[in-house]
């Protein structure tokens, strides 16, 4: 008897882990592609196919409460790739989201060296990241369940939903010695200023 209870404990804790999550779904269209810039100032394009760009979903209970969950590289991929695409819109599993609640949610995109993921929620901190974009935080509710596809939050072709994420730039990101540079500079500005 207590063999056949802790048997359905267990079936029960395991129904309650897989229902305790919500999904959401990428999906865009030619007509709201993600865009790419390959150097400061240059012209900005639909996101070339094979760049290897890497898209992640950032999302917690709170605009302020953001975590990184694991990224995907789904742009210009599969059977029938177009430029700043998503290949049939990618499904994110969303875990401790149970289904029909509310999540601040944002979508990221970079390219990196030595396949690595941001340090945080900017992204800019990983000196290996060459380019980096954000969409802005949004708030989404009636997530799906974890078979998806799941709330679409992309701002599609058609799509004027508050809730879904907007298009993004994935620009490039200076290096730390520029920046170094750059800081060393205004230094010695605001120093000459100072002395005048």
């Amino acid at each position: 008897m207590k063999k056949t209870m802790l048997t359905l404990a267990l079936v029960g804790l395991s129904a309650a882990a897989t229902y305790a999550q919500g999904t959401i779904q990428f999906l865009n269209s030619g007509l709201s592609p993600v865009k790419y810039q390959e150097a400061p100032g240059g012209p900005i394009v639909n996101a070339p196919m094979g760049l290897g760009i890497v898209i992640g979903v950032f999302w917690g209970t709170s605009a302020s409460a953001l975590q990184l969950q694991q990224p995907t590289t789904t742009i210009g991929t599969g059977p029938t790739p177009a430029a700043g695409v998503f290949n049939g819109g990618a499904v994110y599993t969303l875990p401790g989201a149970p289904v029909g609640s509310t999540v601040s949610l944002k979508i990221a995109g970079w390219v990196n060296l030595g396949g690595t993921t941001p340090t945080d929620v900017s992204g800019r901190l990983d000196p290996r990241i060459t380019h980096y974009g954000e969409s802005t935080v949004v708030t989404t509710t009636a997530l799906a369940p974890e078979s998806g596809p799941g709330t679409v939050v992309w701002q599609g072709a058609t799509g004027v939903n508050a809730n879904r994420a907007k298009p993004f730039v994935i620009e490039l990101v200076p290096e730390p010695s520029v920046m170094a540079l750059g800081a060393l500079g205004l230094g010695a500005l605001l120093l000459r200023r100072r002395k005048a």
